[in-house]
């Protein structure tokens, strides 16, 4: 009988036992070194943001700023939708011609214009570094038709500008791993002697975007990028265009010539020269004749809708002259955001007309810590008339370096 109520005794504290534990299993604790007594509200606090201990205003202007970034991506957004990454760059300008095998693929297919001015407003840097050799002679067998600029392997290459891959190829004996863009102002770039490919044949890259590591492939004797640029095949010495002290376009435009493809004499090895005006922004040789650059010429940016006959017919001139003088067909399909070249002597009220000459042109260089409002207020223009010259708007993202037209 004791023994009985022993046995339910012990029964009865062992399952007593087991229901403490259980319980205080899942309790929370007080005073552990891994679980501090408020962390539970204060993880609650964070989910629901309170606003007992946070500053209102700071909130406030958290949200406007998240605002405008996503203001700002749509703007982007926009810009990029307004580009058809589908189509040709140039596509006109080149006769519809596009090959993915050789640098110059073009010879005499295509019909050279006299003139052509190209916009470099959206220029980046592909690599930082300093110049090591030039464009110019290499002995007396060879021509170097481009720059070297010092980087080391692995450093990330960017394109120039906006445009579509239309090479990537390897050659050792010469550029090595190299790629070749045809950018939409009508330029085309070479990247020589990479490691490594970002992009493939055909894809489409905003300027700035990454499309291959730096190296030292083919023909190189140490680790550069060399960089070439052309026009319709045809080479141009890059310090026309660039200023690579200070890694930026000389100018947001620049004529292409007969005087933009003379070789120099001088050798390679001559880092420093001396960049005349003559030769890099030369002023049309005719305003009358030259279909393509005048002293008076206008555009017009092609919108949602248009046709050849309602942009002829709203400026005053003929679909055959619209058409001769852009080099196109009645047939031609518009893109949305294509440029289109007007005669000289056409006026009209639209927004969309923007006259690209200037005897009194001014610019000015992007500095930290700029705005707008104050490049604008400092250089006595308006901030509409600002955006306006540059094409841009007044969310536009500034880069240090990058110049602006004032005038």
């Amino acid at each position: 009988m004791v023994f009985k109520k022993i046995k339910s005794g012990f029964k009865l504290f062992a399952f007593t036992g087991c229901i403490f534990f259980t319980t205080t299993a899942f309790s929370q604790g007080s005073g552990t070194k891994d679980q501090p007594d408020n962390s539970r509200a204060k993880l609650m606090y964070k989910q629901t943001h309170g606003l007992s201990d946070l500053n209102e205003s700071n909130l406030l202007a958290d949200g406007f700023k998240l605002k405008m970034d996503i203001f700002v991506l749509d703007e982007a957004l926009n810009e990029r939708e307004a580009i058809d990454v589908d189509a040709i760059p140039s596509e006109e300008l080149y006769g519809g011609m596009w090959s993915n095998q050789h640098v110059n693929a073009y010879g005499s297919k295509v019909d050279t214009p006299s003139e052509f001015e190209v916009d470099l407003s959206n220029f980046t840097m592909p690599v930082i570094g300093h110049v090591t050799s030039n464009f110019g002679r290499r002995g007396s067998r060879r021509y170097h038709y481009g720059v070297d600029i010092k980087a080391h392997t692995g450093d990330t290459i960017y394109a120039a500008f906006d445009g579509k891959i239309r090479v990537k190829q390897y050659d050792r004996r010469g550029y090595g791993y190299y790629i070749v863009i045809r950018h939409l102002n009508g330029l085309e770039t070479v990247y020589g002697h990479l490691s490594k490919f970002l992009v493939t044949e055909n894809d489409f890259v905003m300027s700035g975007d990454p499309i291959g590591l730096a190296g030292n492939t083919g023909r190189s004797f140490g680790s550069h990028l060399h960089l070439e640029t052309r026009f319709l095949g045809k080479p141009i010495d890059p310090n026309f265009i660039i200023d690579f002290d200070n890694k930026v376009c000389h100018r947001d435009k620049y004529l292409v010539s007969n005087d933009s493809y003379k070789k120099t004499t001088q050798s390679s090895r001559v880092i420093k020269r001396a960049v005349t005006t003559a030769n890099n922004y030369v002023k049309p040789s005719s305003t009358v004749a030259n279909k393509y650059v005048s002293g008076d010429v206008t555009h017009y940016k092609v919108k949602k809708g248009d046709t050849l006959g309602a942009i002829a017919s709203r400026n005053g001139i003929s679909v055959s002259q619209l058409c001769e003088l852009n080099n196109i067909t009645a047939r031609t399909t518009l893109r949305i955001g294509q440029r289109l070249l007007l005669n000289k002597t056409t006026t009209s009220s639209s927004n969309n007309i923007e006259d690209v000459s200037s005897n009194d042109v001014k610019h000015y260089k992007i500095k930290s810590g700029d705005t707008l409002g104050a490049i604008a207020k400092r250089n006595g223009v308006t901030l509409k008339q600002l955006c306006d010259l540059n094409n841009i708007t007044r969310t536009s993202t500034l880069r240090i370096g990058k110049t602006l037209r004032i005038s």
